[in-house]
């Protein structure tokens, strides 16, 4: 009874947005965009590996993206996007969204947390930063096993529901949930310990954007929990993270940070982790400059007792050539 109940919702949803038909059907535009990247590296601890000091890595994909308003105001989009780099292939964010002015947002399918949008961090140019996890492409990240967004919130693509509120005075909130998973083969949710799926993920947060005088202020709070569906027994539970972050803006110059607070790293019972990064940037015309730093601990996953640590600078530069 309970399936065909849930069917029958779908079914009925379905229809209502069928029978709301739009004043033109959605067209797709094609388009992407291609990174070549040259960067040098300094790492005092290698894991015993000669890592290259400079190397050059590459970032592109492919997206298909369109949109079309129905005659009862709602926007219905889709978007998918393709990675096409050799060292790192298949899909991206792939989903469709419905949106209005009065609804906010919602989105289905494979793409990030609601939380992600809404984290301030610190500033950078040149395109890698803490936070997005290009840095490893240079740097080999021995110590500190945390969540590829150190001190961001998830960004794992999994298939998820998410939904972000209407902008009010500046204030806006999103929660969501899914797969917390990249490109996962098995959609599987993993729930009780069979180890044939993904684990779940939740996430919910609050940030305020907004300007005075001619400095803009940004604000956030998120809360994120994973929970472990793959694995039982008494060294495993939920991981749960809290973060804030931070953005004043004036003048050309930004400052901005955040910390984060995480318990049960990967899922591991009792291994904690905590993280804080702060920078300032600058840009003027068509040149930006960005210097920030990142501070990492982790309980040693052997000896809980010990404290791991990874910190790193970042300088950034770039200039925009034109199109």
């Amino acid at each position: 009874m309970k399936k065909l109940l849930v069917a029958s919702t779908a079914l009925v949803a379905f229809a209502a947005v069928n029978t709301a038909q739009a004043a033109d059907p959605i067209k797709v535009s094609v388009g992407g965009y291609l990174h070549e990247w040259v960067g040098y590296v300094d790492q005092d601890k290698d894991g015993q590996e000669d890592w290259a000091e400079v190397t050059v890595h590459s970032e592109s994909e492919l997206y298909f993206r369109g949109n079309t308003t129905l005659d009862n105001g709602l926007t219905i989009g889709v978007n998918i996007d393709l990675y096409t780099a050799q060292d790192n292939q298949g899909v991206d964010d792939v989903f469709v969204q419905i949106s209005s002015d009065s609804l906010g947002k919602i989105r289905l399918g494979q793409t990030k947390g609601a939380a992600y949008a809404l984290s301030h961090t610190s500033p950078n140019f040149g395109a890698v930063g803490h936070n997005d996890g290009d840095i490893l492409d240079w740097a080999n990240d021995t110590v500190v096993t945390s969540n590829q967004t150190h001190t961001a919130s998830e960004a794992n693509d999994g298939q998820k529901i998410v939904y972000w509120t209407p902008n009010f005075a500046g204030f806006q909130a999103g929660f969501s949930y899914g797969l917390n998973a990249n490109n996962n083969a098995d959609n599987t949710i993993d729930v009780g310990g069979t180890n044939t799926g993904a684990d779940t993920a939740f996430d919910a947060g609050i940030a305020y954007n907004g300007e005075f005088g001619g400095v803009s202020v940004g604000a956030d709070v998120t809360y994120q929990r994973d929970f472990n569906g793959g694995t039982t027994g008494v060294a495993v539970d939920d991981r749960e993270a809290w973060r804030g972050g931070v953005s004043v803006g004036v003048a050309g110059f930004t400052i901005g940070g955040s910390y984060r607070d995480t318990d049960n790293e990967g899922n591991v019972k009792n291994i904690d982790a905590s993280g804080w990064d702060v920078g300032v940037a600058y840009a003027t015309g068509p040149y930006g400059v960005s210097l920030s730093y990142l501070s990492l601990e982790q309980d040693n996953a052997v000896n809980p007792a010990v404290e791991d640590s990874d910190k790193s600078w970042v300088l950034g530069g770039s200039y925009d050539m034109g199109a």
